[in-house]
């Protein structure tokens, strides 16, 4: 154990439950550094004109590293307390189900022959496809940790296993649409055929096609994004703290999506073609909508709850069970789980 806790105090900074000014300059600068760094040994995206390919590299692995590490002091900070109180497990599978569709998207952007066969024929022999290794490498890491989070609320629960998690029925009936959404679609592009009496599938032009496909995981993406942050915003609400929150989660991914929408600009600027960002909507709407709940939870920790934010996390490690869902139209009586919860 103690070798374990000396590995997690090599990474000071982000444990840092406070987010003082201190540790956000060094933990930011750090990763500001390697970050650039790797984008400048890594190869370059061969559309892009020299040097703003070096360029398009280093922020690109900025913002892969800010969103990448961002999942780590959650994880962390449920290790160190052996707990998963001030944690939202609604937020936690809804993350899980997003990071799965955009992994699959960036993916088969990135890797899939086809896939890059029919984006050009649908959009020129010119048009480039903005998808880059750190995207997929993102979304793979991210899906991973995820993963490893949730597992921590089935783990950390007052019943361990999978009956900790505790959904409300709003996050049930969305996570059921989706995957009838997601298993129903190929099944159309398998089966029906196009205008010229061509299998879809082989093809960017019928109704029903892979490239939409992967689209429609994209706005799955995006929807969840939209959503999944809104029963953590209600849990730290109905707490009046972030406590069990990590501030650095939130903090790496501003910085995550700020630079995420800046490559993308940038790119569409090198390029002569703004249109790629409504070919990329998922890399654009991600961004701009981790920058606006990001903004509320950096209030709710630096200015409504800051009283909060130095708390000894020796009285947040009573294990209780934390993990009941929190939309608004949950079954679940919040207030007296607020009372139980409250520091």
């Amino acid at each position: 154990m103690k070798k374990i806790q000396q590995i997690l105090t090599f990474f000071i900074p982000i444990t840092d439950e406070t987010g003082s000014r201190k540790t956000v300059a060094v933990g930011l600068s750090t990763i500001f550094v390697v970050g650039t760094g790797i984008g400048l040994l890594t190869p370059k995206n061969p559309a892009l004109t020299p040097p703003y390919q070096c360029i398009s590299a280093a922020i690109g692995y900025i913002y892969f590293l800010s969103w990448s590490i961002s999942f780590y002091p959650q994880v962390m900070s449920n290790f160190q307390r052996r707990s998963t109180v001030g944690l939202s497990a609604d937020f936690c599978v809804l993350n899980v189900l997003g990071f799965s569709c955009y992994t699959a998207y960036n993916a088969s952007f990135f890797w899939s022959a086809t896939i890059k066969e029919y984006y050009k024929q649908r959009y020129g022999p010119d048009a480039e496809i903005t998808v880059q290794s750190n995207d997929v490498a993102f979304a793979i890491h991210a899906l991973i940790l995820s993963s490893i989070t949730l597992c921590q609320i089935a783990y950390y629960g007052d019943e361990p296993g999978i009956w900790s998690i505790k959904l409300s029925k709003p996050t049930i009936f969305i996570i059921v649409s989706i995957l009838g959404v997601c298993a129903m679609y190929p099944l159309l592009v398998i089966t029906h055929r196009g205008r010229d009496n061509v299998d879809y599938e082989d093809d960017a032009i019928g109704r029903f096609n892979w490239l939409d496909y992967l689209y429609i995981l994209s706005f799955v993406k995006i929807f969840i994004s939209l959503i999944k942050y809104i029963p953590q915003v209600i849990l730290n609400f109905k707490r009046k703290s972030t406590v069990g929150w990590s501030i650095w989660n939130i903090l790496l991914d501003f910085t995550g999506g700020m630079l995420s929408d800046l490559q993308l600009f940038l790119d569409c600027i090198n390029l002569h073609d703004f249109r790629s960002i409504t070919r990329n909507l998922a890399k654009f709407g991600l961004g701009w909508l981790s920058i606006i709940f990001d903004i509320i939870f950096l209030v709710q920790h630096y200015c409504i709850y800051s009283s909060q934010a130095g708390y000894d996390t020796a009285e947040d490690t009573v294990q209780s069970n934390q993990n009941e869902s929190l939309l608004p139209a949950a079954d679940i009586d919040v207030a007296n789980e607020c009372g139980e919860e409250e520091l």
